[in-house]
């Protein structure tokens, strides 16, 4: 009888185990990622859409569905997933410094310096941002603004150890 009683909390207690650690859930955007990084970017856009309909609050999966649609050369499809991720999350560095990007390489300087100067805001640590918001300022005629931003990018450089300067502060 004792032996019964033993035997049925163990079992008891192995289901509870089991119960108590689901198996981790499967990144929805894998398939698309290694689409992406075979250089398949009409599958890994395919992909990620379908990912995205199933987790359209998931902030990351819009980054990455940002970064697979510009390599696929969907910009406005690039664009409107950061639109989205910025929606759900305006604080979020990453998307701000995309799209910046984005809309440099459209040459579109004013809508980038503002990209630009909200990232390097959230983020000043980001060399990405501070250098991109000191060219973009220095390029639209924000002297003061650039020459703040060209001093914080060569003290950035200084303590991440680049060894290269500004060329504006030459």
């Amino acid at each position: 009888m004792q032996s019964r009683i033993v035997t049925g909390v163990l079992a008891l207690t192995i289901c509870l185990g089991c119960a108590s650690s689901p198996p981790a859930a499967p990144d929805p955007g894998a398939v698309a990622r290694t689409y992406a990084e075979a250089g398949r970017y009409v599958e890994a856009a395919r992909e990620i859409d379908l990912a995205v309909r199933t987790h359209p609050r998931n902030v990351a999966l819009r980054l990455q569905a940002a970064e697979i649609h510009r390599e696929a050369g969907n910009i406005g499809k690039a664009v409107g997933h950061l639109e989205a991720a910025l929606q759900l999350d305006p604080r979020n560095a990453q998307a701000w410094l995309a799209l910046a990007e984005i809309e440099k390489g459209r040459e579109n300087l004013a809508d980038a310096y503002v990209a630009y100067r909200r990232a390097a805001e959230l983020d000043p640590q980001d060399l990405r941002a501070v250098s991109g918001l000191a060219l973009a300022a220095d390029q639209l005629g924000f002297a003061e603004e650039a020459e703040a931003a060209y001093a914080r990018w060569a003290a950035l450089e200084k303590e991440l150890g680049v060894d290269s300067v500004p060329a504006a502060l030459d």
